[in-house]
């Protein structure tokens, strides 16, 4: 291109009064970055707002657990601190102070925090930090709870480590329930082990809701090994007390008695009649009253009823012991048994009692294969899955396990709702499962 006409072609745009745009864009420009800047602004404001916002939540919930172990001035430090440890190194820096207002009658703590986001475009327009604001509230001490493990400890439980898992994934749920209870009392614990009976205290042979004396018609079997029981043709359990004569054509059979029952590795209990079986209380007549019997397993584990005390619990965990068949419906009610005011336990608080919260953990690892009536394993899921409906409509929320084995459907329909049902593939996922529920019950609620 030729000089003369590049002088030209400036001439030409310097009269040109389009040229005028430029000038115009000039002075629309500096806002423009400003609207834009500040909507950047804005938008790391508000992930800072969310960033504090989580820290504090997390706070209070934990000043919240402390707060009858700590002065308002240790409780106010922890709290700065927890909110410095929670927030992301953008917003640490970012972070001005914290207000705390703690209420000891009515038991809560309010957190006010602040912070100061930096601008960046915004700074043209004069603005040179975005303050930024939230709060959260929690309680303390309002909630009891009262929680039922009923442990599946048949003989199938000894493959693949479960026991051992099991027993694991208890002592951790116990130390979560332990750490999260402020008072004493607080929180408190049930053990019911189960195989195809519960066992029981001795010392209640006494007790007006005992019922001995259960009468049994038996035949020999053809190898003249076995006692069968006549009118439903199911083994019964201790061939010590029943076994052929020599004739081999009766058998000879010792009725149980306060006397036998009471003695050591005895104090079994077996399912009640029909449809006592399935529901919890009401000892008004012998249907209703807790049938003794021989021990099928002697090893099984007692059950314990609700107790703070930690050490004995760990201790009774540590005695369950692996053998026998499955009968879930009996582990069911006598885990009920022990959430219930009445007979036979008496431990646990009425369902009016304020701010309290009863729950049951229901773990198998197989189906239902004998109770008192049967050996018909769906006869047996019948019982079962009336007592969980009797169970969640008494006010209990129901978490059922899977272990491996078991009927999914039944132990789903169990659950109080579908994400309170696990099924464990493998036993060694028992122990987060545990800690899972454990971390959910007892949680200290957030009231804002």
């Amino acid at each position: 291109m030729k000089i003369g006409s590049l002088s030209e072609i400036v001439r030409r745009f310097r009269r040109d009064e389009s040229g005028n745009f430029l000038m115009l864009f000039g002075l629309v420009l500096i806002p423009l970055l400003g609207v834009v800047g500040v909507a950047i602004d804005y938008s790391r404001a508000s992930n800072a707002r969310q960033a504090l916002n989580s820290a504090i939540d997390s706070a209070a919930l934990m000043a919240a657990r402390d707060a009858q172990k700590l002065t308002d001035g240790q409780l106010r430090s922890r709290i700065d601190a927890w909110i410095r440890d929670n927030l992301p190194p953008s917003v640490k820096g970012q972070f001005s102070n914290a207000t705390v207002t703690i209420d000891r009658t009515a038991r809560t703590i309010k957190i006010d925090a602040n912070a100061n986001v930096p601008t960046t475009i915004s700074s043209v327009l004069g603005v040179a930090q975005l303050p930024v604001g939230t709060f959260s509230q929690s309680t303390w001490g309002t909630n009891k709870i009262e929680l039922a493990l009923v442990l599946d400890n048949t003989g199938s439980m000894a493959q693949n480590s479960k026991m051992t898992n099991l027993k694991t994934a208890s002592k951790s749920l116990l130390k979560i329930m332990k750490d999260a209870a402020i008072t004493t009392d607080q929180i408190r614990v049930s053990i019911v082990p189960f195989n195809t009976q519960v066992r029981i205290a001795r010392a209640f042979k006494d007790e007006a809701w005992m019922r001995y004396g259960l009468v049994r018609n038996v035949t020999c079997s053809s190898n003249k090994q076995s006692c069968y029981v006549n009118n439903t043709n199911i083994y019964v359990y201790d061939t010590g007390n029943l076994s052929c004569d020599s004739r081999g054509r009766t058998c000879v059979y010792n009725t149980i008695t306060k006397a036998n029952w009471s003695v050591a590795n005895q104090g079994c209990i077996v399912d009640r009649d029909q449809d006592n079986d399935t529901k919890d209380g009401g000892l008004s007549g012998t249907a209703e009253q807790y049938p003794a019997f021989w021990c099928s397993q002697t090893s099984l584990a007692e059950s314990m009823p609700l107790s703070s005390d930690w050490a004995a619990l760990e201790a009774r965990i540590d005695t369950m012991t692996p053998a026998g068949n499955t009968n879930v419906t009996i582990g069911a009610v006598w885990g009920w048994a022990t959430l219930t005011p009445g007979a036979p336990f008496t431990e646990a608080k009425p369902a009016t009692e304020p701010n309290l919260k009863k729950y049951m953990i229901l773990l198998t690892d197989g189906d239902n294969t004998e109770n008192r009536f049967t050996a018909t394993g769906k006869d047996i899921d019948a019982r079962t899955k009336l007592a969980c409906s009797n169970i969640k409509a008494a006010g209990i929320n129901l978490y059922t396990i899977r272990v491996i084995d078991g009927n999914a459907d039944l132990l789903k329909g169990c659950a109080s709702n579908p994400s309170m049902y696990y099924d464990v593939q493998n036993a060694s996922q028992l122990d987060p499962i545990f800690k899972a529920i454990a971390n959910e019950i007892s949680a200290v609620r957030l009231t804002q």
